[in-house]
């Protein structure tokens, strides 16, 4: 890995001992009288070239909420088949216990296992055909939100305009529906 060379450095170097030299005379005059000043408690201003404007910033907020509400659809979905899988299972261990009783004579019995292990098959390929949609649904989410992630993380915004935008949003939800 080769070190890349920065043309400022060795002058910001020589700046910087510069100012540690000039630093320790200055302070030996005459002590302030006036307590120094409070730094200011704004952050530092973002570069304006990478600044979002405000309807960029409450497109990018819109499209977070929309995320979020598709990704808690996508975990109820999950929660759904996890009980659909876990019914399955349960078909699966009755049949086979009902299956190890079973006298190899009795008809009516083999009938019936028959019967149940054609009803899981079914049960099985729904949850199998609901796992794939949610799959593909899934893939096509997670290209949103990269697509969100970059359109949306990569840029800085003003923080007075995330507020209004909250304030606007709080206004709106107390607002009367027509």
């Amino acid at each position: 890995m080769q070190a890349k060379h920065t043309p400022g450095l060795p002058l910001l170097a020589v700046a910087f001992a510069a100012l540690l030299l000039v630093q320790p005379a200055a302070a030996q005059d005459k002590p302030a009288t006036k307590p120094p000043a409070k730094a200011a408690t704004k952050p530092a201003p973002k570069s304006k070239a990478n600044l979002m404007t405000r309807d960029e910033l409450r497109a990018c907020m819109n499209e977070q909420d929309r995320l979020q509400t598709g990704r808690t659809k996508f975990d109820r979905e999950q929660a759904a088949l996890d009980q659909q899988k876990g019914r399955v299972q349960a078909m699966d261990a009755d049949r086979q216990k009902r299956a190890a009783a079973l006298d190899p004579a009795d008809e009516p019995g083999r009938k019936a296992i028959e019967d149940e292990v054609t009803k899981r098959d079914q049960e099985a390929d729904a949850y199998n055909a609901r796992l794939a949609a949610l799959r593909e649904q899934v893939a096509g989410f997670d290209k949103e939100r990269q697509g969100w992630i970059d359109r949306c993380t990569t840029k800085d915004f003003d923080e007075m305009d995330e507020a209004a935008i909250r304030k606007e949003r709080a206004q709106a939800a107390r607002a009367p529906k027509k």
